[in-house]
């Protein structure tokens, strides 16, 4: 909005004649002031930027006219305009920001001969004047000139003159101006007239430079956020590629997320952080080299904390065959340790009645060296995300806790953000529809990088107490144990640009190696990085070895034989024999598959020997999976016309006599996940615990022993131990009478099992046995 203040010079014109010519000394009535709403149709000065005061409030400035020297005339107008001009009308700026000044002179001709205004501006291709601040008053900031732009005779008697120009104030003051000065001589006689324009700049309260370092009160770790994410693509030899010496950029932004909070009080600077605090410099620059952890090539992430560039030092590419099509895509960034501190700044209160005050802004600046680049897959975040849970509910430390958890809130953004961006409706097509037929050759093409939308993140930052709640709480923060939280919100702009080349450009070949499996796809354009997404038509599409979407080919299924439960039990398996049962792999698909069967490791809690008529084998790389055979040709729609034996043994006497829920697959070996299971309980017959365990007696002298007895089972044999499991044996069979060796020194309680070749379980525990104290009889004598 424009604002403006409108001054009657044809009035004033004729009162500074007058004073002219009566030659007013000065110390007397030699100057005249108009302020307020004086009539239209003299001259108009607009503004930009606004006022103070906001929407439908006007500005207010002075023209001052007199026979004096500049100099004389130029102080008491300052001072006056400054003094007599309320907060609310008063003109606004805001540090580095450009605004625009226009003067509207619409001026009368008086009996039909210019005034001496018009003298003036007719003969004044420019308005010279200076800028300055409360601070240093009378002092000029920068001498400045406004241009004639155009001129024109409206009517009979007046003409137009118009001025414009673009300002820049360069620091924050409560009180600033641009004053500008007309002056014409008549003879001995020097007529001046001087404008004053009264501004409030907000921002920064002085420019800051290297000999006003800003003061490091602390630092917080910035979370990674992805500069660029490269989409893979669908077939298991199909990959995408960011071609080395390709450049891409965009800008970058940080604001306070909650609307109440000043936003004049978070300013994201050119800042480096040394050791005497601060330092803030233009231009600036930073870089980051980022190296493949997945797929290959490197870049280096460039920006000078108000646009990042992306430049590819070697081809970026996605890994083969990962995962399904933008499942295995590439997030590539970086994170820096951000220092922090405050410094002076003017702001305007957003309520009404408006206040201006000198306040304090949080500034941010980069620790050189500091940059921790990231190169991950969705996989590798979701592996981040569940390691740094780990932390925050292990640490004690708030900051490490806090900084966990931020960073854990931006990478379910970035996935939240990105599965938006995938499935947008609106989003525009790079290609139509098309067929990859398994095996049938490679598609290869590229596209060039535009972005259509920007994005932005909630980023919250972790304060050290030493900041100072009051200060926090300007940006709506909220406490935290050991500092203080503030929420904002990281933008990344629309645009991307280029210094390198003309034109960012990404590269695909699409290719699928399994015969039978054919992609139905469509490209569309990331809205927020530009770069290919590669959408398939689950509808007319069908993969395998990989599954990549679509019609899932392989569909395995595990049947017990004889039985339509997914569950057998087993139970009353003689000791020393196994555990078995039959099962039949079959197959749900329209077409002959080839399957693995084995069980799942994960299921197995206690030792136990399992064996198959399938066959043997070990486990797939990457799997739990217990592979024990390859079964071929199972046919479509139906049962492979064998059926295998499972065998479950114990493998020592000590193994559990129980086993649950042990967990039995069919599965495409190319992709574990997709697999039928069953589930088995075995239960072994064991002999019955020990009866009538007794000792012949509980309580002998030291020295003595005693005698073991315990009734079993025929085929089992009493056990004897002094320990309830595990030990060595003292000896077998019942009665059981102690040698001398073994005679108990202390009170002792022994331990009966009924144990076979295939069987030490139970035992069961005797009477304690107590050593009697040796009475020692002394004869006493008399003499």
């Amino acid at each position: 909005m424009k604002s403006k203040f409108t001054k009657k010079l044809f009035g004033i014109i004729i009162f500074l004649c007058s004073i002219i010519n009566a030659q007013v000394s000065f110390g007397q009535n030699w100057f005249s002031y108009f302020r307020g709403n004086l009539k239209a149709d003299n001259v108009t000065v607009s503004s930009t930027a606004g006022s103070v005061g906001g929407a439908g409030v006007g500005v207010q400035g002075y023209v001052f006219g007199g026979n004096v020297s500049d100099a004389t005339l130029q102080t008491f107008a300052l001072n006056f305009a400054i003094t007599n001009t309320p907060v609310q009308n008063r003109f606004k700026a805001q540090v580095g920001v450009p605004f625009e000044i226009q003067f509207d002179f619409r001026l009368a001709k008086f009996n039909n001969q210019p005034t001496i205004l018009e003298n003036i501006i007719v003969n004044s291709d420019n308005i010279n004047g200076f800028k300055g601040k409360n601070n240093q008053p009378n002092i000029s900031d920068e001498n400045i000139s406004i241009p004639k732009i155009s001129s024109e005779a409206l009517s009979t008697g007046f003409n137009k003159y118009i001025y414009k120009k673009s300002f820049v104030f360069n620091a924050g003051r409560m009180e600033s101006w641009l004053v500008f000065r007309f002056t014409t001589q008549e003879g001995s006689i020097q007529q001046s007239f001087t404008m004053v324009l009264p501004f409030v700049v907000e921002g920064l309260y002085a420019p800051i430079g290297r000999d006003n370092p800003v003061p490091i009160k602390g630092f917080f770790k910035e979370p990674s956020i992805p500069q660029f994410i490269l989409h893979n693509p669908p077939g298991d030899g199909s990959t995408v590629t960011f071609r080395t010496l390709q450049e891409a950029c965009r800008t970058i932004g940080i604001n306070t997320a909650n609307e109440e909070s000043n936003t004049g009080n978070v300013k994201v600077t050119l800042g480096i952080a040394g050791q005497a605090g601060m330092f803030i410099t233009a231009p600036f620059e930073f870089s980051a080299s980022i190296t493949a952890s997945v797929g290959t090539g490197s870049s280096v992430v460039r920006s000078n904390g108000q646009q990042n560039c992306l430049s590819i030092t070697n081809d970026i590419t996605t890994a083969m065959g990962v995962a399904r099509a933008n499942e295995g895509s590439i997030y590539m960034g970086y994170s820096s340790t951000i220092a922090y501190g405050t410094y002076p700044v003017v702001t305007i209160s957003e309520t009404l009645p408006r206040v201006v005050k000198l306040d304090s802004a949080l500034m941010f600046g980069l620790v050189p060296g500091s940059a921790t680049q990231f190169y991950s897959s969705k996989t590798e975040i979701l592996n981040d995300i569940q390691t740094l849970q780990n932390i925050a509910n292990n640490t004690t430390l708030p900051k490490a806790k806090f900084e966990a958890l931020n960073q854990i809130k931006v990478w379910r953004q970035v996935l939240a953000k990105d599965s938006i961006n995938i499935n947008k409706a609106t989003n525009r097509v790079l290609r139509n529809s098309f067929d990859l037929i398994g095996r049938n050759g490679a598609i290869c093409s590229s596209t060039t990088l535009s972005l259509a939308t920007s994005d932005s993140y909630d980023v919250n930052y972790f304060l050290d107490a030493s900041v100072g709640a009051s200060f926090v709480l300007m940006f709506g923060g909220s406490g935290v144990e050991g500092g203080y939280e503030f929420k904002t919100k990281k933008t990344f702009g629309q645009s991307i640009g280029n210094t390198t080349n003309s034109a960012t450009t990404v590269a695909y070949s699409l290719y699928d190696n399994d015969e039978g499996d054919s992609f139905k796809i469509k490209i569309v354009e990331d809205p927020t990085y530009g770069t290919p997404i590669f959408l398939v038509d689950d509808f007319l599409t069908k993969t395998s070895c990989p599954f990549e979407g679509g019609i899932q080919r392989d569909k395995p299924k595990l049947e017990i034989d004889g039985s339509t439960s997914p569950t057998i039990t087993v139970s009353n398996v003689s000791l020393g024999t196994s555990g078995n049962f039959r099962v039949k792999v079959c197959n749900n698909a329209n077409e002959i598959r080839d399957y693995d069967f084995g069980f799942v490791g994960e299921s197995i809690v206690n030792d136990v020997s399992i064996t198959s008529t399938a066959g043997i084998g070990s486990s797939p790389t990457g799997t739990t999976i217990t592979k024990l055979a390859k079964i071929s040709a199972v046919p479509a729609n139906g049962c492979k016309n064998v059926t295998y034996d499972v065998n479950i043994s114990r493998r020592n006497p000590a193994s559990p006599m129980s086993y649950q829920n042990i967990e039995f697959v069919t599965y495409p070996e190319c992709e574990p996940s997709i697999k039928s299971s069953i589930f088995a309980n075995i239960n072994f017959a064991g002999p019955t615990p020990p009866s009538n365990v007794a000792v012949s007696s509980t309580s002998i002298c030291a020295g003595s022993g005693v005698t073991l007895s315990a009734i079993c089972p025929s085929t089992t044999t009493p056990t004897w131990y002094t320990t309830p499991t595990g030990g060595f044996p003292l000896g077998t069979g019942s009665p059981y009478t102690l040698i001398s060796s073994q005679f108990p020194t202390t009170t002792t309680t022994y331990y009966v099992g009924c144990e076979t070749v295939n069987y030490q379980r139970d035992r069961v525990a005797t009477s304690p046995v107590t050593i009697k104290p040796i009475l020692t009889i002394q004869t006493f004598s008399s003499t």
